[in-house]
């Protein structure tokens, strides 16, 4: 068996922005990284799989920022040149890394890969954005041992 294991930094920017000049007092941004490993081509007849077999998600952030200060300052901030308005911004960086698991393996020589998906949604007066970098991909060859029946039989509990 091999156990793959891709590390990134991954960084997340999310920045939520509520203005008396939107016609909706909310907004909301969302930003993710997903990885996933999959066998390009092995030898023949190879069925090897990685386990789990669907991305994993490595970092997700969703803010959101609404409010109806505006509601009760209207006269005021439609007044005022550029008008009243609440900001709210949050950034991370991580550092991750999650183990696949590669079997059954058969001798010969496999093509496996690591991919990443950026998720993005925004709505209102947001922006949303990811990074990825550096990534280090790591694959270390396991051997699972299984007890054969006559050694069972002689284990007692």
């Amino acid at each position: 068996m091999f156990d793959v294991r891709p590390s990134a930094v991954i960084g997340l920017l999310t920045d939520a922005t509520i203005s008396s000049k939107q016609t909706t007092s909310t907004s909301s941004a969302f930003a993710g990284v997903d990885f996933a490993v999959t066998v390009q081509s092995g030898p023949s007849g190879n069925t090897t799989l990685p386990s789990p077999n669907f991305p994993v998600t490595y970092d997700s952030r969703f803010i959101q920022i609404s409010t109806n200060l505006f509601q009760g300052l209207q006269a005021t901030c439609t007044a005022s040149a550029g008008g009243c308005f609440i900001t709210f911004n949050e950034g991370t960086v991580s550092a991750h890394s999650f183990d696949w698991i590669l079997a059954p393996l058969s001798s010969g020589v496999y093509d496996v890969r690591t991919t990443w998906t950026s998720s993005l949604a925004d709505f209102g007066i947001a922006k949303s954005m990811t990074c990825v970098g550096p990534v280090n991909l790591t694959i270390q060859q396991n051997k699972v041992f299984k007890p054969s029946a006559e050694a069972t039989s002689d284990l007692s509990f």
